[in-house]
């Protein structure tokens, strides 16, 4: 194919003449050389500079598609037996969805038969559960509480959507998370039902949980709680929650009289879990993320670029 007639001496038309031909009729570049009359060293150069002056852009349609050197370099970071990082694009529920598919084709994957599925909840959980295809037949035991608010994605519905898909037990919680005394909170541990549930906790084999921050704010637990609790637990320094569990950067719990006025697994407990695998998109969610990483709280993330990014970065 023959190149357009272009003045050698139009830097900028060349440059347009030799992209075009490159990159729109796959040509290669000694073929270009020869047919406008000049080096393929400046049909390479010329390539470059169209790119770096923006007159050749070039967009990768990846959306919701693993990133997977990305997610090896999270992995070896965080120190987890494995990472999968997604290239999201879009609003906020777009970017959860996507991670909640990547997330949930792997627990389809790799979740076995017999095993206690332990959960909790979150948005991104939701969109996970949302997503699963097929569980083995495993038992689900719901970790945690219920806060106020959005009922479809509370851990009640994680724990609906997981046993719908797998046919096995499910052992459901159906408490507040944090009531206004320990007391309380033991009476309600007590209750048939829910002791059934808290029995399980020691034998959950895979947990599957959300992460949130407190600094800039992006959990749910942090909007439900009451104004002096909510106080408290900035004074004392919390980064985050897990597990209805609140935490300090040094992973340590930030109030344990509150802990006790929650229905939920132990920090103690959830660290002897076998598998924990954390569901958590965007930047805001990086110190958490590293402190859940650092103290043994996850083994396994499911994320996307921008919180990946942003914890990568920290040394950069």
């Amino acid at each position: 194919m023959s190149a357009p007639s272009v003045d050698p001496t139009d830097d900028r038309a060349l440059m347009a003449a030799v992209a075009r031909a490159h990159y729109l009729q796959d040509r290669s570049r000694v073929d270009i050389s020869e047919s406008l009359g000049i080096s393929r060293f400046k049909v390479a150069r010329l390539l470059t500079r169209a790119r770096e002056e923006g007159l050749v852009t070039i967009d990768i349609h990846d959306w919701g598609l693993p990133d997977v050197e990305l997610g090896l370099r999270l992995q070896k970071k965080l120190g987890l037996t494995h990472c999968q990082v997604v290239r999201s694009h879009g609003g906020d529920e777009t970017v959860r969805h996507q991670i909640g598919a990547v997330a949930a084709q792997a627990l389809g994957e790799t979740l076995r038969e017999d095993e206690v599925l332990g959960v909790t909840w979150g948005r991104t959980l939701t969109a996970t559960a949302s997503q699963l295809q097929h569980l083995p037949r495993l038992s689900v035991v719901q970790l945690t509480g219920f806060v106020a608010g959005d009922l479809a994605s509370s851990p009640i519905e994680v724990v609906r959507q997981a046993s719908q898909r797998s046919g096995g037990d499910v052992h459901p919680i159906f408490s507040p998370l944090i009531v206004g005394d320990a007391e309380t909170a033991e009476n309600l541990r007590r209750h048939p039902d829910i002791r059934t549930a808290i029995d399980l906790f020691p034998a959950v084999t895979t947990a599957l949980l959300s992460v949130g921050a407190w600094n800039p704010p992006d959990s749910q637990v942090r909007e439900v709680l009451a104004s002096d609790d909510l106080d408290n637990a900035l004074s004392k320094g919390c980064i985050g929650d897990i597990a209805g569990i609140l935490f300090r950067e040094d992973g340590t719990l930030v109030d344990p009289e509150f802990q006790e006025r929650c229905v939920s697994i132990l920090y103690e407990q959830l660290q002897k879990v076998p598998r924990v695998v954390a569901v958590a998109g965007g930047a805001a969610k990086a110190d958490a993320i590293r402190t859940v990483s650092k103290v043994g709280l996850i083994t396994e993330l499911f994320t996307d670029h921008t919180l990946a990014e942003a914890i990568l970065a920290e040394d950069s």
